[in-house]
């Protein structure tokens, strides 16, 4: 028994024994570290200016898509019912596929959260399917069970066409669910925009709204498909407006977030500077006051 006991309490007093360190002495920044930081802060403003032009040029281009698109969308207002299914919703945030754009991607990614939490909560089921990089990499670990697809890259950074919106609306249109809660930022002006959540039936559904919202309209051609494509119709317009209203975001939010950081990096390199220069100066008056010093010694 001793034998046993004297080998842990050893070994507690062999880990109980200080240890020493050479511990370097915390102190404040020299000449040189100074001008390495004022160099990367230099760097990082003309990175962020750059990408600040940049956004402006495009966001240019996604004004006058967009002005096109709201003219084109014009009158969908009521066309899509949310109807009582049987069948989940399900959930599609539209999210941007790079970041440094603000808060675009933030603000569509907590209203997911809060829709899907409020479901969990009220134990209803749902589905996720994800458009956009940001949105699939951010919920897809809280709800990764419920994810069922997505899309991503679409339009490559420009804005984005109506077939592209056609390709989407397929995919989505092949989904299974009852309604469909779209939620995407819609544009107001360049410093600011609206997260909104619009509310899609599936195709069957709709067929069956359908029948009772337009039974005054005659119906011409294949009376099997006539539903079938008026409802991928109006999905790819509404899909064209709602996309073409996050690029617009992403664009504006992306230019207001470089302007700042490109502020901030010249205010910080101004202040960095005032600091390198008093080290300089204080280092120049250290070694005149040695010269002086010394010469004084040698006199007297």
């Amino acid at each position: 028994m001793a034998m046993y006991s004297r080998g842990p309490l050893r070994r507690l007093a062999a880990f109980s024994k200080p240890s020493i360190y050479n511990m370097g002495s915390r102190g404040f920044a020299t000449e040189k570290e100074l001008r390495d930081r004022l160099g990367t802060i230099q760097n990082i403003s003309k990175v962020t200016k750059a990408m600040n032009m940049v956004a402006a040029a495009k966001l240019r281009k996604h004004q006058d898509a967009l002005a096109t698109a709201q003219v084109f969308i014009a009158g969908l207002d009521g066309m899509f019912p949310e109807v009582e299914t049987e069948k989940p919703d399900m959930i599609v945030p539209i999210s941007t596929d790079k970041g440094l754009c603000g808060g675009v991607n933030t603000f569509v990614n907590r209203e997911a959260r809060l829709t899907m939490n409020a479901k969990v909560a009220k134990k209803e089921p749902f589905t996720l399917f994800t458009y956009g990089n940001k949105s699939k990499g951010n919920l897809s670990r809280l709800f990764g069970k419920n994810l069922i697809g997505g899309i991503s890259d679409c339009g490559g950074g420009n804005p984005v066409t109506f077939a592209e919106c056609c390709e989407v609306a397929a995919v989505i249109a092949e989904q299974d669910f009852g309604n469909a809660q779209v939620i995407y930022n819609s544009f107001v002006n360049i410093i600011s925009y609206d997260t909104k959540t619009d509310v899609i039936p599936s195709l069957e559904a709709f067929e069956q709204e359908a029948e009772k919202k337009f039974e005054a309209y005659e119906e011409e051609g294949d009376e099997g498909g006539l539903m079938k494509n008026f409802y991928e119709y109006l999905l790819a317009v509404k899909m064209y407006g709602i996309l073409q209203n996050a690029q617009t975001c992403e664009q504006s939010s992306r230019m207001t977030a470089m302007d700042n950081s490109s502020s901030n990096a010249d205010e910080m390199y101004e202040k960095l500077l005032l600091q390198a220069n008093r080290v300089r100066q204080a280092k120049i008056t250290k070694e005149l006051m040695e010269i002086t010093g010394g010469a004084a010694a040698v006199q007297g």
